[in-house]
């Protein structure tokens, strides 16, 4: 009798792994290769998310932090376009045709297009057994309607599933140059059912695309570009009103929360100090305070929108048994802006991005630490659950987003490339950084709309315009760039700008200017 149980026992076994491999093919399927979600937030800065020091409401993207990896100092290009090229291509934009916006200068950096001649992350892993897509703001085909270039969108460029934008959305509720795949969809406020919010509906088809890739038994890559939270500062009003008694107090105190929670996180370069140049919120009227804290609240209620449908995703992903073997990676194209928020009298203005990028100065489209400094969590837990909850420390660059997934996926960088040999990624894999490993010393370097800055051996030269001087800092003391360093260490000066130049003439970077272009 105990040998028939023991033999209908290993029988029932059987049958219940039997029924298991029917059931979730996906987690036969994951354990050969690790899917990847890259969520790209736009305009977003360095301290809104809760687990960079924000008083914005994330539970979502706060517990993947700390089932996972943050690090302190990883930086973008300061815009949204540039910043796009860079994260698919692991180069620095100019060096593939983006090192604006998408005019066509007719110049080799600035062609206002991703250049076909690097192949982008989808391209590389679709030709390695991925399912790929795209969700929300692709970004990278030039709007110049007198451009020869033949304009490139998502499928052309390695994607086979596509629902958003080439550009951008104008409004939230009723979204202009909407696409599924290649298919417009109609324009106009009665297009768009009366609750509908973009923010959700990108959600929304992220959750579908992933979903259907599960049950095709294929690894797949999602490229989910939110347009939260950029301009136009729009949110439903339940959301914004939910938000908006926290933001009353004034953004000088929330400031000073912000840091304080920030160095209890450990999320900041050791010594770092508050940067100066808050405007006073005294100096508000009353009806000016009343109006900076509902464009705040309805700021934070975008980011809060953003979260919810992350925290659906990564459910879907424990459901079905994925996010044990997915690598997810939050990051933002650049610091956050005052574009959108209106006035506010002035001296409210400057106050939205001097708190959203808190500690550091400046924002978006300069290259002060506030405009190139993003937050970056790094979650797979089945290679990086033993580092759950740690801080990594040291500069890292959002070149180095594809070499990540390469490396992630033991997907090889391609010999050959529309046949030709492409010119291999600036970057390097954050995994080993991401494990514990210090982050090698190396420059980095700048340039959009004339600003420009060139870092090295902890030291950062920056020159905000085209006929702005360069100034130095020693930002292992300095981080957030407030004591100039130029009459101390001229001969820095002069190393560091001969550095810079030598990339530029390299990647044909000039001071391009805002309108006019090249005939």
């Amino acid at each position: 009798m105990t040998i028939l149980k023991e033999l209908f026992r290993n029988q029932w076994a059987a049958m219940v792994s039997a029924i298991l491999l029917i059931v979730a093919p996906s987690e036969n399927r994951a354990a050969e290769k690790p899917n990847v979600i890259v969520i790209m937030a736009d305009d977003l800065g360095f301290s809104d998310l809760g687990c960079y020091g924000g008083e914005i409401e994330t539970p979502h993207l706060d517990r993947l932090a700390e089932e996972s990896v943050r690090f302190s100092g990883f930086k973008n290009t300061c815009r949204c376009t540039p910043s796009r090229a860079s994260l698919l291509t692991g180069r620095y934009s100019h060096a593939v045709g983006v090192g604006k916006m998408t005019t066509d200068f007719r110049r080799p950096g600035y062609r206002g297009q991703l250049s076909l001649d690097a192949p982008t992350l989808a391209e590389i892993l679709k030709a390695n057994g991925y399912g790929t897509g795209i969700v929300g703001k692709w970004h990278l085909t030039t709007t110049d309607k007198t451009s020869p270039q033949k304009r490139i969108f998502p499928l052309d460029r390695g994607f086979d599933f596509f629902h958003g934008t080439w550009w951008g959305a104008k409004d939230y509720f009723s979204p202009q140059f909407m696409m599924t795949n290649r298919e417009h969809l109609p324009e106009g406020r009665d297009a768009y059912p009366k609750d509908y919010y973009l923010t959700e509906d990108l959600s929304e088809q992220a959750i579908q695309f992933v979903t259907e890739r599960i049950d095709e038994e294929v690894p797949f890559f999602l490229y989910l570009a939110h347009y939260a939270p950029h301009k136009p500062i729009q949110a439903p009003a339940d959301r914004v009103e939910k938000c908006l008694k926290r933001y009353q107090v004034g953004f000088q105190q929330l400031q000073k929360e912000r840091f304080a929670r920030q160095q209890t996180l450990g999320v900041l370069p050791e010594g770092t100090q508050l940067a100066g140049g808050m405007p006073s919120w005294e100096k508000l009227s009353a009806e000016q305070q009343m109006q900076w804290a509902k464009t705040m609240a309805t700021y934070a209620a975008m980011i809060e929108i953003m979260d919810d449908g992350i925290g659906e995703l990564i459910d879907l992903l424990k459901e079905q048994g994925e996010f044990e073997n997915t690598l997810i990676l939050v990051l933002s194209d650049n610091g956050s802006a005052s574009e959108g928020k209106g006035s506010n009298g002035g001296t409210g203005s400057q106050s939205f991005p001097m708190l959203s990028n808190t500690p550091y100065r400046g924002q978006k489209a300069q290259t002060w630490e506030g405009g190139v400094s993003s937050p970056l969590i790094v979650s797979w837990p089945d290679q990086l659950k033993a580092h759950a909850g740690t801080v990594r420390h040291g500069r890292c660059h959002i070149i180095d987003i594809l070499p990540t997934c390469l490396e992630a996926t033991g997907v090889e960088f391609p010999d050959s490339f529309r046949g030709k040999a492409p010119a291999a990624p600036h970057g390097g894999s954050l995994l080993s950084a991401a494990g514990g490993a210090a982050l090698p010393e190396r420059p980095m370097f700048w340039e959009h709309g004339g600003r420009r800055a060139v870092y090295q051996d902890g030291w950062k030269l920056v020159a905000d315009g085209p006929r702005a001087p360069w100034k130095l800092y020693n930002l292992t003391n300095d981080p957030t760039e407030q004591e100039q360093q130029n009459k101390e260490f001229p001969e820095r000066v002069d190393t560091l700008q001969a550095l810079w130049q030598g990339w530029a003439e390299e990647y044909d970077v000039v001071p391009m200017p805002t309108k006019s272009r090249k005939k």
